[in-house]
This record gives C-alpha cells, structure tokens and sequence, in this order.
C-alpha cells in the first residue's frame, strides 16, 4: 500500500483516539474534534467523564466560548473540574462562579478543583454553591492567599465537613495567622483522606480534627511541639496512613503514634531528634505491628566542636520525597550513604523538584545521583559541573527559577543561563530570582530563549526586597524588540508609567495574561523595614501582601487573544 504522507483520524480505533486526547489541553480537544460528527462527540464525553476539565492557563477567549457553547451541552457529563485565579487566568473562578447558576448543570461532579484564590468574596460565593455538590467525593482548595475572619473560616471549613459524600479533602491555605483556621465543629463521616497544608496544629487542634474526622484513614499535616509525655485521650484506629511535618519530635509525639495501632505507613520530616534507628526499631516492634512503610527526612543545625555552624540532611533510601534540596552553607560538604547496597537506590525517580543552591563545590555522593524526573527547579548560579551530571536530561523541565550570587562575573552569569536554557525543551516558566539590579532590565538581550515555545516570564516577583526592578520606557522599548516578548504568554513586570501597559500588550503578539506593578519614580534605595519583612514572613510570604506595597499599584489583565 502506498503511503500518501497523510492519516484520516476516523480510521483510527476508539482506544487510540482516547489516547491521544489525554495529551490535548480541554480548550484544543473541544475546538478540533466537538460536534465534528456523533462518534467524535460521544468519544470528547468520554474522554471528560475520565479526566474531567481543566481550566488552567486558557486564553480568555477559549474561556467565555466553552462556557457559553460547549459546557451547556457537555456539563453533565464532566466529573471532574479545575478552576484558576493565578496569573495566568486572573479572575477566572470568579467570574465562573458570577452565574448563580454555575454548578447546576454538572450533575455528575465528582471532583473540584481550585488554585489560587486570593479574594475572601469568592470563597464566599463559591460556600453558596456547596448546595448543588452534593456528589463531591474530592476537593481541593490550592495556593489561597486570603485574609480570614474567624467566623468566615469556620463557616467555610463546615460547609466542606457537612458535603455528604466528600471523602478527599485537600486544603492548601495561607492564612495570615495559624489561629485564622478554625477546626470544624461538626462531624464528616465521610472524609477519609485529609492534607492540609501551611497550618500548624498544636495538640488540642489535633485531638478536634480526630473527632471531627472520625473515619479518616489518611492524614498529611504540620503539627506543633508536642509536650513531652503528652498523653492523647482516644485510640485513633481508623488512621493507617500518616505524613506529618514536625519540627520538634518530642515522646509527646511519640505517645500520638502508640494510639494508631492500625498504622501501615508513616512518613515524617523533622528536625533533631534522639531516636535513632535501633530506638525506631523496638518502637514499631513494640506499637506499630502493622507498619510496612516508614519513611523519614531530617534536617537541622548544628553547632560542633570546633564552634562551627553544620546543616544536616539525614533521610531514608529510596528517597519517596517529591522535592530534593542540596543547599551548602560551608566550604567543606561531607556526605555518606549507610545503606549496604546503595547502587540500587541512588536513582531518585521520585523527586519533581530540585533545590541547588550555594554550590559550586565538588561533593563525591553526587557522582552516583540522578534525578530523572525533575520538573521544577531552583538553581543558584554558578553551580558546579555536577548539577549537569546529576540532571542527565532536562526534557522534563517546565519551571525554572534562577538566582546569581552578587560577586559573580556577569559574563559568567550569563554564560551558564544560557547554557541551562540551552538544554531544555519543554520549558515554559522562567523566574529570575535575586540577580544583579543593574543588568535585569538588559537580560532579554543576552539570553537566547529559542528553545522556549510558550514563555510564563516573571521579572517580579523578587522585586519586594529592594523595589529595583523597575522597567522604565526605554527598557520596555528594549524588551518588546527582543526574541522574549515574541515568545511570551504570560508577563509579571514593574514598571514606572502607566502608558507602557498598551505598548506590552500590543507588543507582545502571543501575550494571553499580564501582571503589571505600577512603580512611578525610582526607589532603588529602598529596603523592607523589620516590621514589613516579619508581616511578609508570617503571610508565608504571600503574593497578596506584596502586591499592597506603599506607592506601587498591581494590575492584572487576562487577555482576549
């Protein structure tokens, strides 16, 4: 049979096209192949009753069409829904949800998603819509930055507890104080897998989140130095998987571990303790006759005895964490492996993010390391030749945040960011993190981005420290004639005249969302006071708090591209 160099996908199998849609985003899926003819609109129902829909990182425009002609016809059939407000979709879950109406069509919603809400009005609005959920069985709540009333938040959290068929939970909430989060006051029955994030809870907080929850099986959470000998009054049965992060191993957290007789898995990240291995042995031998998976990652500072400060990272192998941090403060790094067949474990699959930072120091252990699947990374340049080595591909790279130390040659600088850059292929996120003030206004001009298809460029976020990234019109000017502004999507930028707001968005053919701090006049000499950093510090340095600055104005757009 000759090959004629093209493919009708009709004669493709079901299965097949099935297949090749999970590689499409919503917005494409439904513009190519939706009311094309009935197998291909029954094949796109499929395809959301598996996946669902997602919403995150759509042009504005794809956005109002699918929800004006699309969803109508489709909503009933969609499981599984992910909404964002960050800032490539600004105001996005709140204008879905200024239809009083929104989550009526979508009968068969099993899963919601929300990322980034920052305004207490839209977790208002969206607890109003809680009524018509009641097939949830998984919610998550990601990256909220909000201010919270007391009253709001428990009305809030109750509402989630009183879903009757919610089972996975997942909030991840930036409060600006640790008491904002109230405990529910009522009981789910239902949840039994629970993750909440950036909350700390003291050994009362912990004894009413058992109680309110008193089938959950899986519990992820940061919890409080316990009191030493702390006694907890119940037997917690149901748990048979626990993650916790705890500073502070105390016999009181100990005591909690004895009351979960059932527990299978336990994984910890901690600070100093005195358990050591052969303590942890007799302890599960003694109170966790269940347990089958114990995982652990420490870290702490230490002073010797030679009156010097050492950092220490102790962990188990295979390393099961999502996140891998190789951070050297001393001029002398010193690690060693105490497993007996360490060649088998010293591939770290499982790790998505890399931290490397402050070296550009040999160290023996990472000749025999590799990270495979790292998607997200934060670097500090100059980094040695070993971060190469132990990365032996970046295909897989979609975020890169990037920082140069003050007294490092420029040419340096911009030789290894280039060289970095260089080697990627997926790559769609660039942050440019502490970096020498004078040359972040020229980088456009250095760095050569060809390999980027679809840029997310944040030339902002770093800016609170000093206030001394500030665009003025003939660095925008600079910055629209470069390769970056025909690549970028999506912009945080400050600058210091309103009028450049028109020329970056009719400059920048492919720009789908914009970020703009408004900074009239030069502050490079400004410094955050101890006050300012201490409330920026406690906000678990929000984006929110940031973007109120004294004299600056923030303005979002998403785009009609």
């Amino acid at each position: 049979m000759e090959y004629t160099g093209t493919m009708n996908l009709e004669q493709l199998s079901n299965e097949l096209l099935l297949n090749l849609f999970e590689y499409l985003q919503s917005v494409h899926l439904l513009r190519a192949f939706y009311q094309l003819n009935s197998r291909f609109n029954g094949l796109i129902i499929t395809h959301f009753q598996n996946h669902g829909l997602d919403f995150q990182s759509i042009p504005k425009n794809d956005f109002n069409t699918i929800c004006q002609q699309n969803l109508p016809l489709i909503a009933d059939h969609i499981t599984a829904l992910r909404l964002s407000d960050d800032d490539d979709t600004p105001e996005e879950i709140d204008i879905f949800l200024s239809n009083p109406r929104a989550f009526h069509r979508f009968t068969q919603l099993k899963s919601l998603s929300l990322y980034h809400i920052s305004s207490i009005e839209t977790l208002k609005k969206l607890a109003k819509h809680f009524a018509h959920l009641q097939h949830l069985t998984h919610f998550d709540l990601i990256d909220c930055h909000v201010v919270f009333q007391h009253k709001t938040s428990r009305y809030l959290i109750n509402r989630i507890w009183r879903l009757p068929k919610l089972t996975h939970c997942h909030l991840d909430l930036h409060f600006q104080y640790n008491s904002d989060f109230t405990i529910p006051n009522i009981r789910s029955k239902s949840i039994e897998h629970l993750w909440i994030e950036n909350i700390v809870f003291d050994f009362n907080d912990l004894n009413r989140l058992f109680r309110s929850t008193p089938n959950m099986r899986h519990l992820i959470a940061r919890i409080d130095q316990m009191p030493e000998n702390q006694q907890f009054p119940f037997f917690i049965e149901s748990i048979s998987s626990l993650r916790l992060i705890v500073d502070h191993l105390t016999s009181g957290t100990i005591n909690l571990f004895k009351n979960m007789p059932n527990l299978t898995s336990l994984t910890l990240q901690t600070g100093k303790h005195d358990m050591n291995g052969h303590r942890w042995e007799q302890f599960i031998i003694d109170y966790l006759p269940k347990l089958k998976i114990f995982r652990f990652w420490m870290f702490f500072i230490a002073d010797t005895e030679e009156e010097t400060t050492k950092s220490w990272f102790i962990y188990t192998l295979p390393y099961t964490f999502s996140f891998y941090t190789y951070a050297i403060w001393n001029s002398n790094p010193r690690t060693k492996s105490t497993c007996s067949d360490e060649n088998n474990y010293l591939c770290y699959n499982h790790p998505t993010k890399l931290i490397y930072s402050r070296s550009s120091l040999y160290d023996s252990l990472l000749d025999h390391i590799c990270f495979h699947n790292i998607r997200r990374l934060e670097v500090s340049i100059p980094y040695s030749a070993q971060l190469l080595s132990i990365l032996p591909r970046l295909d897989r790279l979609i975020s890169l945040d990037v920082d140069s130390k003050s007294d490092i040659d420029v040419n340096i600088a911009l030789l290894q960011l280039n060289d970095l850059i260089s080697k990627t292929s997926r790559l769609h996120s660039l942050t440019i993190g502490h970096w020498d003030a004078s040359i972040i206004q020229d980088l456009p001009l250095h760095i050569n981005i060809s390999s980027i298809h679809r840029l997310r460029l944040d030339l902002q976020s770093y800016h609170y420290l000093k206030r001394d990234r500030c665009f003025n019109s003939e660095q925008c000017t600079a910055l629209l004639r470069s390769s970056w502004a025909k690549q970028c999507e999506v912009l945080q930028i400050v600058v210091n005249d309103r009028s450049m707001i028109d020329d970056i968005i009719n400059g920048m053919p492919h720009l789908k969302a914009l970020k703009v701090v408004l900074q009239p006049g030069r502050s490079d000499d400004y410094f955050p006071t101890r006050e300012d950093m201490i409330t920026w510090m406690t906000s678990n340095y929000s984006r929110t708090y940031t973007e109120n600055l004294d004299g600056t104005e923030t303005i979002r757009f998403w785009i009609r591209k």
